[in-house]
């Protein structure tokens, strides 16, 4: 008779602390939900993945014109994915494989931190068929530092 009441006890104690986990999970989540819908803006300066996008097709933009610029016109996909562009990458495999490779093998430019998004975005200029110098010298433009920013 002791043991099936130390056993009943025992499952009290943990039917008691089973209940008040759940209500305690129920709480927190009630909490994170209630938090999420009332959570402030991001802090100023903090770019959002929208404005990130847009600034990676102003820089885009940016160096379509100074190809052009140089003589040598970017193909027509080279904003493919921006808003209001439907052109898309028509260059021939091999083009677009060179490109690939020039972008894993480029330097960083300084400031551009190594596993970073602003890598990222670097690497994805050139794999676009930007030129190793025109995408350098866009990493110094405030539109890139938005692009690239973590």
């Amino acid at each position: 008779m002791g043991v099936s009441v130390i056993a009943g006890r025992s499952t009290q104690r943990y039917g008691s602390l089973m209940s008040l986990l759940r209500t305690l999970s129920a709480a927190a989540l009630a909490g994170q939900l209630l938090g999420a819908c009332v959570a402030p803006p991001p802090a100023h300066g903090v770019p959002s993945p929208a404005e990130r996008i847009a600034a990676e097709c102003r820089v885009l933009s940016e160096a379509g014109a100074q190809m052009t610029a140089q003589g040598a016109p970017p193909h027509a996909g080279l904003r493919e994915g921006c808003t209001g562009v439907a052109a898309v990458d028509t260059r021939p495999l091999p083009a677009q494989t060179a490109t690939l490779r020039a972008a894993m093998a480029a330097e960083l430019p300084a400031g551009v931190r190594p596993g970073s998004r602003a890598e990222t975005v670097y690497r994805r200029l050139i794999t676009r068929g930007v030129s190793v110098d025109v995408a350098a010298a866009l990493t110094g433009t405030p539109d890139f530092r938005i692009a690239g920013s973590d």
